[in-house]
């Protein structure tokens, strides 16, 4: 199911061990890359596409042990397998990742139930399935220490913007478990947390970013006249990962330009 990049002994012992969901995404693979930049850490990378996931791992697995495991997100027996599969490599899970997402801009009316359901699987399913596997994980006496879980929310759960009722659903939905989690795990020491980007340049929402008309339209929107980088996304979730930030837990970091909170002027 993995393969494995070979690392020392030396390096596992103090090594952190992190499983990055949705890992060959635009936001994903920076954060695959911010992760294995850490001194001896250890990485398995999860997402659909193999051949994509090899491509981050050859780009990320240069200082790092990592390892890929291509899976469905929307399979909850198959997250569990892809968190268990960690711990039979590494022995044990610090941090667990969500960067799967999807993008349906169309207003209530005109979006099917089909189309709704799949907002909601691929988004809010996936991320209670990475939560129950990593949760449990980090629970085992081998994890004495706790662990971090972060999700991917979005701007639009907090600021209300035309025709993006489902994904605003669904992301609002992850915002929401997230801060119910982090009550419930943190007697275990563990952390959970929220990343809420605004719109980021990343493949998955290049139908909006490839339109110089939309992309004008979205950039007034965001107080810094800019959007977002993937790398910026990932970096907040590197920060919450991090066990230097071990006093951190039940947020929502907004990395959005403002666009949830300031009115662009």
């Amino acid at each position: 199911m993995a393969t494995p990049r070979a690392f020392s002994a030396a390096a596992e012992a103090l090594a952190p061990v992190y499983v990055v969901f949705g890992a060959s995404g635009g936001i994903g693979s920076a954060l695959s890359e911010l992760l294995a930049a850490r001194a001896g850490a250890q990485l398995l990378l999860s997402g659909r596409d193999g051949g994509k996931l090899a491509a981050v791992q050859g780009r990320a697995g240069a200082a790092a042990a990592v390892s890929i495991a291509a899976a469905d997100p929307c399979d909850p027996k198959a997250v569990e397998d892809v968190v268990g599969e960690a711990v039979k490599l590494y022995g044990r899970v610090d941090g667990v990742a969500n960067c799967v997402g999807s993008v349906i801009l169309k207003p209530a009316h005109t979006t099917s139930l089909q189309e709704f359901e799949d907002t909601l699987r691929i988004n809010l399913l996936s991320s209670f399935s990475v939560l129950r596997a990593a949760a449990k994980a980090m629970s085992r006496p081998a994890n004495s220490g706790g662990g971090s879980i972060v999700f991917c929310s979005s701007a639009v759960a907090r600021h209300g913007i035309p025709n993006h009722e489902a994904i605003a659903a669904a992301k609002g939905g992850v915002a929401a478990m997230a801060l119910s989690a982090a009550a419930t795990y943190a007697p275990r020491n563990i952390r959970v947390n929220c990343v809420a980007p605004g719109l980021t340049r990343t493949p998955m929402t290049a139908r909006i970013t490839s339109s110089e008309a939309a992309l004008k339209a979205s950039t007034a929107m965001h107080a810094l006249k800019r959007i977002g980088e993937p790398q910026e996304a990932a970096a907040a979730i590197a920060f919450l990962l991090d066990p230097a930030n071990s006093f951190i837990t039940g947020q929502v970091l907004a990395v959005d330009g403002g666009l949830g909170s300031v009115r662009a002027s």
